[in-house]
């Protein structure tokens, strides 16, 4: 089974990592593929590139299991998941299951998304939560007992998602593709903003970045109004 983790990741922090590794331990992945994605269509610009992707590699050092595809980085932008999921899919095979990460910010958002109703043709969907996104009422992540607080999920997504919504996490592991299973892990009350305004603030980031990648960050001034944006 092959994780692909989406995000910008910019910067890549320690909740970024902490989760893949506690996400690949519990369900087994083979691998999880951290996907930088280029310029989404929903979001304005990132930080150069070249700065994300070697922020990524300082992070995943020493990581087992944990991996970077940065194929999106080379497609010319916008960034549209379902043609990274159908490329993979092609590459894999049909039997190999394939899982997309992403978290609960992004999955509520799902319904802007480029061919949205397709993503599960070709991958499962594991979403997990976010700093500052409340579970939508009448849906809780596997392991929680209470229903989520948050305000009701677009009609047309939760329509999408009972058919498909499994509860039993071994049936990832079970088919290639075709559902979404809602994952309750460890806290991480870290967001990369804060971290890009404690950069600029000039405060520091123990507990939050790993050391190597807050010293590529000083060294090239990344975030501080002085290192190339694109």
């Amino acid at each position: 089974m092959i994780g692909l983790y989406g995000g910008s990741f910019d910067p890549v922090h320690q909740g970024h990592v902490a989760t893949a590794a506690e996400l690949r331990e519990h369900f087994g992945f083979r691998e999880i593929r951290f996907l930088p994605a280029a310029r989404s269509p929903l979001k304005g610009a990132a930080t150069a590139d070249r700065h994300r992707l070697a922020m990524l590699e300082r992070a995943l050092s020493g990581q087992p299991g944990l991996v970077i595809d940065a194929r999106e980085l080379d497609r010319p932008a916008p960034s549209y998941t379902i043609d990274t999921l159908r490329q993979v899919r092609a590459e894999l095979g049909p039997d190999e299951a394939l899982v997309f990460i992403l978290g609960l910010d992004s999955f509520l958002e799902l319904p802007r998304w480029k061919d949205w109703q397709s993503l599960t043709d070709f991958a499962h969907l594991l979403v997990i939560g976010r700093p500052g996104s409340a579970w939508p009422a009448g849906l809780a992540p596997a392991g929680e007992t209470a229903p989520g607080a948050g305000s009701a999920a677009d009609p047309a997504l939760l329509a999408w998602l009972t058919p498909r919504l499994a509860r039993d996490p071994a049936r990832l592991a079970a088919a290639p593709s075709g559902t979404v299973f809602l994952a309750a892990t460890a806290p991480h009350d870290i967001a990369s903003r804060h971290v890009r305004a404690a950069v600029r603030a000039g405060r520091p980031t123990s507990g939050w970045l790993a050391p190597a990648v807050r010293d590529y960050i000083d060294h090239h001034h990344v975030y501080c109004g002085e290192a190339d944006p694109q």
